[in-house]
């Protein structure tokens, strides 16, 4: 049962790439400014530069939940009414112990009020092929 629910885990891990992540950026090329802040959010930050090249930047697209660290804890139960007591240890997911989110920052070129490129940097910059 062990090997089943991690090999479980592994395979839907395995789903999200970074090229599942530039085919979704991908279909964000060519839309309007307003399109993209619209589908994406209110970009982190917003950069022209002197010869007039317009980027907008996000600092955490792709992976968004926080992911869960195994947790290990040792309990020594209490005494009981009659005399009785009992303890143990586990391993398990909870929260909030959790790592954050790995970093990806994603940069879009503007030109002519549209989406003209993306960069992107980060182990965090990974999705799932959308469908279809």
């Amino acid at each position: 049962m062990r090997k089943l629910i991690l090999l479980a885990g592994l395979t839907l891990a395995a789903c999200a790439t970074q090229a599942g992540f530039d085919t979704r950026m991908q279909g964000l090329v060519g839309l309007s400014v307003g399109d993209l802040v619209q589908q994406v959010g209110v970009p982190d930050g917003d950069f022209t530069t002197p010869e007039g090249r317009r980027f907008l930047q996000y600092e955490r697209l792709g992976t968004s939940a926080p992911t869960p660290m195994p947790v290990m804890g040792f309990g020594v139960g209490g005494f009981g009414w009659r005399g009785g007591y009992g303890g143990g240890w586990g391993i398990g997911s909870a929260y909030p112990a959790y790592a954050p989110p790995p970093p990806c920052r994603v940069t879009f070129e503007i030109r002519a009020d549209r989406v003209a490129s993306f960069t992107r940097a980060g182990g965090g910059c990974v999705a799932t092929q959308p469908d279809g």
